[in-house]
């Protein structure tokens, strides 16, 4: 897994086709904004099969939940 550090507005490139822009931070909630080509399905954890396995994995990275570190 990788693991990033990104402050509000900046973002993170997957490919040349995919960007994730950090819009907001507050307590923990992270929002952020994906601009992805129309044919790429974009689901969260908990609708892709990743259920409760995937909530593990969360709980194992401490005030971290979502594997990124954002500072805003």
């Amino acid at each position: 897994m990788l693991v990033l550090s990104r402050k509000c507005g900046q973002t993170v490139c997957i490919g040349r086709d995919i960007t994730i822009t950090f819009l907001k931070v507050g307590g923990q909630v992270t929002k952020i904004g994906i601009d992805a080509p129309f044919l790429v399905r974009i689901l969260r954890g908990e609708l892709c099969g990743g259920g409760r396995s995937a909530e593990l994995v969360c709980d194992r990275v401490a005030g971290d939940p979502i594997g990124l570190t954002v500072d805003c």
